[in-house]
Parts: structure tokens; C-alpha cells; sequence
């Protein structure tokens, strides 16, 4: 293995992560690489997409979101975007448009997940952050972002409906024995 003199500029160390496929996100200015996805993180992941398209919205499952004005490259388990919105195909995807961002965390992103991203997502004013946690027993709804923080949280067993304040739908989360 190389080890590089002098640290790698991140527009190239992002190319190289981009050629060789690795998953990763820019949070803060920081490079955040994860493993794949379980099984049961995907299942939950597709669960809800396939709930926002069915209601007509467009939604995506990790893929790069970029916000006017930041370097940050964030990837959402689940983004569901304003009806009407151009998703393209590949490339990066408009942030601001976000209504709802959710991290399905599992143990190797939970820092991350519920603390990091939660006031990254707030600072970039979206409207809704959702966690699901892969052990089961809860999910947190946090919204309404004042001043760069959210005002609002609500908390859920698994299994139960999240009334989210961006959308006209309640999303419906499963108990986990439900997946797979």
C-alpha cells in the first residue's frame, strides 16, 4: 500500500472513491465512507420509497444530493423530493428539494446518522429528518428547522405511522419482523 506525502485534495479523493464504487458521503467537509447496506437497511429503505412513489412523489435511495452553496455531497438511505421535481438519471440531485431525508441506522453510521447528519440536514433547512434504527424499537421524526436546528421531534414504536409536517402522507414504518 502507498501512503500519500501530503493529504489528497478532496475533489480527488472523491474521483477515486467515484472510480472504484465506494460508498461515501461529504458531511461537514468531511469524507464519511460506509459499508453496504444490510439486508433488513435495504428492505427498510425500499419500503419507504416505494410509499413515496406510490403517493407520486419522486424519491431516490442512496444517492449524492447536493445543496446550493456547500461542498457537502450527502446520501440519504431515502430522499423524497417536492412532486414535480427533475431527478436525473445519474449525477447529483437537488437538496432543496428534499421534503424528507431518512438514515436508516445501523451500528457502524449511528453517531453520524442521528447526530451529524440531523444538524446538517437542519442547517441546510430541510424539512424533515427521519431515523429509523435497525434494532427495532424506535424511529425519531425531527422537523420544522428554525435557524438551523430542528423545533420539532416526535418519536414512534416500529410498526406504528409517522404523520411527517412535508408531506400529505403518513409514513408507514413496519415492525421489523415484517421484512424479509
Amino acid at each position: 500500500m502507498t501512503v500519500a506525502e501530503s493529504p489528497v485534495p478532496q475533489s480527488r479523493a472523491a474521483e477515486l472513491l467515484d472510480r472504484h464504487g465506494i460508498r461515501y458521503e461529504v458531511v461537514n467537509g468531511e469524507i464519511i465512507i460506509s459499508p453496504s447496506p444490510s439486508q433488513l437497511h435495504q428492505e427498510i429503505q425500499l419500503d419507504i420509497l416505494l410509499q413515496a412513489r406510490h403517493n407520486g412523489y419522486p424519491a431516490t435511495m442512496d444517492a449524492s444530493v447536493v445543496f446550493p452553496g456547500t461542498d457537502d455531497e450527502l446520501r440519504p438511505d431515502v430522499a423524497v423530493y417536492e412532486e414535480g421535481t427533475e431527478l436525473p438519471r445519474t449525477g447529483m440531485r437537488p437538496g432543496h428539494t428534499i421534503l424528507l431525508a431518512v438514515g436508516v441506522v445501523s451500528p457502524a453510521s449511528r453517531i453520524m446518522d442521528e447526530f451529524g447528519k440531523k444538524e446538517r440536514y437542519a442547517a441546510l433547512g430541510v424539512p424533515s429528518y427521519m431515523v429509523i434504527r435497525q434494532s427495532g424499537d424506535l424511529w425519531t421524526l425531527h422537523s420544522s428547522p428554525e435557524e438551523g436546528k430542528y423545533t420539532q421531534l416526535t418519536e414512534g414504536p416500529m410498526g406504528d405511522f409517522a404523520h411527517v409536517p412535508s408531506l400529505p402522507w403518513a409514513v408507514r414504518t413496519r415492525s421489523l419482523d415484517r421484512y424479509m
